[in-house]
């Protein structure tokens, strides 16, 4: 339950009850919503307003649907009050910043372990195998989905109950000062970065400004006294950083350094997931992750590793990834439909996982023939062009059966595997689809790629359909 006194403890916030109805401060709500269409009773609802939609245009629908509180703008009431019916509303000069504070003074009632997990690849799926790992032992509230940013992560802290023993956040950011706002949020005591990759690069330019984002997460941890830290010493940029970190703050893992956690590839059983040997002290074992592909090895390292530094026994490790289920129909789905393979790998796309992608498909056992349909990696900036281009000549290096490509960047991918043969590019998705049916046949594995705004899915759905 949340707490309507804590509601006034946001800076500059005022109420206005209208109606009837007194508040009271020890009034408790069930929980919070910025969704007017699935706002429960009970809710607080807060009226965010983003970059398509404004939040106080749906307060009538929150009310009707049970909510009785609302978080607006001072602006907005000031200007609409008249319009409004019976309810309390608190007011703020910025909804989203009380959402954010709201959150912190929430969090701050437990005292138990929170985790922050970012990074340019995996984050997603590690936070997820990591929850499954911990969950083996204790109740763990953990980010749904990719709720990673200043909306989604202060909504997840907002569902921390007496119950939750602890609490796993997945933290994402595409501009500096995003990743530091969100410690100061959840004031996090332990803290992994999965890798460091070329991821938003229209706002961050170049990998050293990736990583002086995605590290506001560590030199906010530095500077704590009580505070743990997960160190991937397979990226140099991680690395490198470790180095000044005391040991009694940090667990290192890796493939090919000396590390805490020393990880070997044990190979691909038939379904293509991974296995790995993992060695930590006198601890030695072998875990098998139920998720497809190379990425895989990676995070489930990850994710094991800090089950080990919470005292999760191997065998429950083991047992909680080779059980895991992924929530996301889009993260390296397979698909098996009339003898043709389908890696569906369409939520989103940056240099690295392209490149990781293909080493996947090239890797994967199969008689038949190898298609890369891939489409643009957005968010790139100036480095839009030579980032494409340069992922057509790693294609053209691996000589998959087919590359085809969709999108106005992917052209670039194209002219940069020119080489290739039966390197094929199309203006328009639907040719695209047209000439997959017409051309792939049972045995051939077919894997898609590409960001989430160039819904590539649709590909698979429409040959399939």
């Amino acid at each position: 339950m949340l707490n309507v006194s804590d509601l006034f403890k946001i800076k500059n916030c005022e109420v206005r009850s209208i109606g009837k109805n007194e508040l009271s401060f020890k009034k408790k709500y069930k929980g919070v919503s910025i969704d007017s269409r699935n706002v429960k009773r009970g809710e607080i609802f807060f009226a965010i307003k983003g970059e398509n939609t404004d939040g106080h245009r749906f307060l009538k629908e929150a009310s009707a649907n049970g909510a009785e509180a609302f978080v607006i703008s001072k602006k907005w009431f000031n200007r609409n009050k008249n319009s409004l019916k019976g309810g309390s509303y608190f007011l703020t000069d910025d909804t989203t910043l009380a959402l954010g504070e709201f959150a912190n003074i929430h969090r701050n009632r437990f005292s138990i372990p929170v985790i922050c997990i970012g990074g340019s690849n995996g984050k997603t799926t590690t936070k997820d195998l990591t929850a499954a790992v911990l969950s083996q032992k204790y109740n763990v509230l953990k980010t749904e989905g990719n709720f990673n940013n200043h909306i989604g992560l202060p909504l997840t802290l907002l569902r921390l109950r007496e119950s939750h023993e602890i609490c796993v956040l997945e933290a994402g950011c595409n501009h500096f000062g995003e990743m530091n706002y969100l410690c100061k949020v959840a004031e996090p005591q332990y803290g992994m970065i999965t890798n460091i990759g070329k991821e938003h690069l229209e706002f961050f330019r170049n990998l050293k400004g990736v990583v002086k984002a995605e590290f506001e997460l560590y030199e906010y941890l530095k500077h704590k006294k009580s505070s743990y830290m997960f160190f991937n010493k397979d990226d140099e940029f991680i690395r490198n950083f470790s180095k000044d970190i005391s040991r009694k703050k940090k667990l290192t893992y890796a493939y090919g350094y000396n590390a805490d956690v020393r990880g070997k590839f044990a190979g691909y059983n038939e379904k293509f997931q991974p296995g790995i040997e993992i060695a930590f002290g006198k601890l030695k074992f072998r875990i098998e992750i139920s998720t497809f592909g190379k990425h895989s090895i990676y995070n489930g390292l990850s994710a094991a590793s800090i089950g080990l530094h919470f005292k999760i026994s191997p065998g429950k490790i083991s047992n909680a990834l080779k059980n895991f289920k992924p929530a996301s129909s889009k993260r390296m789905e397979i698909i098996n439909h009339k003898g043709v393979t389908y890696i569906n790998d369409t939520y989103n796309s940056n240099p690295e996982s392209v490149r990781m992608g293909l080493d996947t498909l090239m890797e994967y056992k199969s008689k038949g023939r190898k298609f890369a349909v891939i489409s643009d990696m957005l968010e790139l900036g100036k480095s839009s062009r030579r980032e494409h281009t340069e992922a057509g000549k790693y294609a053209a290096a691996l000589k998959p059966d087919f590359l085809i490509t969709t999108g106005k960047e992917s052209e670039q991918i194209f002219k940069g595997a020119r080489e290739l043969k039966n390197n094929i590019y199309f203006k328009e998705k639907e040719s695209m689809i047209t000439m997959l049916k017409a051309v792939i046949k049972r045995g051939d594995v077919v894997y898609v790629k590409g960001s989430r705004g160039m819904k590539m899915e649709d590909v698979i759905s429409g040959i399939i359909n």
